[in-house]
């Protein structure tokens, strides 16, 4: 009976939460022919090196649900100037059969919130989960020429992550979801165009056209890095705009054809000016319009639809990989 009564509190949480947000429901495009295949051009331009080495492993925490494990390993593929290594929070959940994965990609910056938050409810739900975490080098803007070098290796990064998933017996690598808020999002949108192993995919305060995103961004962290470069290099905006529109190519909107809009579900922010809305809703149109979710709010405010969207996306991944 306790538990009954948690779950109705739970139920009516998430009805109060979508009475003050409002959530409008749109179904796949029932016209949709399936996805484009990827061009043997840009099968080539995104050949790598498979990771198939050792890698360290560190456990942080465990509990009755999972162990946490944080593992990490250098990249076999390296195309930028920069060293890194490849870090992997590891929910290893209890169970004796193979496991399907989610792998969470964070925002662009802060805590670590929202992938812990959801790493942890989809380990509670039976799924392993895999927090990729951000290399903060890769978010500068001071050089525009290395902008869209460092978007491909993110691509490599998470290919070579796909790859240390199938090396791990306890782990189904014929089912793998990812799941991105923000920045994340869009990182889960350039994986999944990619690479055929993602078989669903949640991205939650997408877009494409990435110059037009990061000349228009009211976000904190890319105003401050567009104007420090802006001031620094005499150009007006319009001129950021067009610099960023020669140099970037690793885009999502150039990709979207590719991902399969059956497997993915969008959710936009209808106010959200930190990844517009109409940058979001011109990735769903190119994508083929897929399942989307769309919530009265901007991109801070959606936190507001937190549980709605926990739910939602976990109903998602049990239709597409259980």
């Amino acid at each position: 009976m306790i538990q009954y009564k948690k779950y109705l509190t739970v139920l009516a949480v998430i009805f109060l939460c979508c009475q003050l947000i409002g959530c409008a429901h749109t179904s796949m495009n029932p016209d949709y022919s399936g996805p484009k295949p990827l061009p043997a051009n840009l099968e080539k331009e995104f050949d790598y090196i498979k990771f198939n080495g050792a890698y360290s492993s560190e456990i942080l925490e465990e509990n009755k649900r999972f162990t946490l494990r944080q593992i990490r390993f250098a990249p076999n593929t390296n195309i930028i100037n920069m060293d890194h290594d490849i870090i992997l929070d590891y929910y290893d959940i209890k169970s004796k059969l193979k496991s399907p994965v989610i792998l969470v990609l964070p925002i662009l910056g802060g805590s670590n919130y929202f992938a812990n938050t959801f790493a942890g409810y989809f380990a509670d739900k039976g799924y392993s989960a895999i927090i990729v975490h951000r290399q903060k080098r890769y978010k500068t803007f001071k050089d525009l020429e290395k902008m869209d070098k460092i978007l491909r290796q993110i691509v490599f990064d998470h290919k070579q992550t796909l790859d240390w998933i199938g090396m791990q017996d306890e782990l189904d690598s014929e089912r793998i979801g990812v799941f991105g808020i923000s920045m994340g999002s869009i990182k889960a949108a350039l994986i999944s165009s990619l690479d055929k192993r993602i078989k669903a995919s949640v991205m939650c305060l997408v877009g494409g056209n990435l110059a037009e995103i990061i000349a228009t961004s009211d976000e904190k962290g890319v105003v401050r890095r567009r104007e420090e470069y802006m001031e620094e290099h005499n150009i007006s905006r319009d001129e950021f705009h067009g610099l960023l529109q020669s140099k970037i190519t690793c885009d999502p909107i150039n990709y979207a054809e590719y991902m399969d809009a059956e497997n993915s579900l969008i959710v936009l922010g209808r106010f959200d000016s930190a990844i517009p809305y109409k940058n979001g809703n011109e990735l769903w149109e190119k994508m083929g319009k897929p399942e989307k979710i769309t919530m009265l709010t901007g991109h801070y405010t959606a936190i507001l639809g937190l549980q709605y969207v926990k739910m939602k996306s976990l109903d998602f991944f049990n239709r597409k990989l259980k």
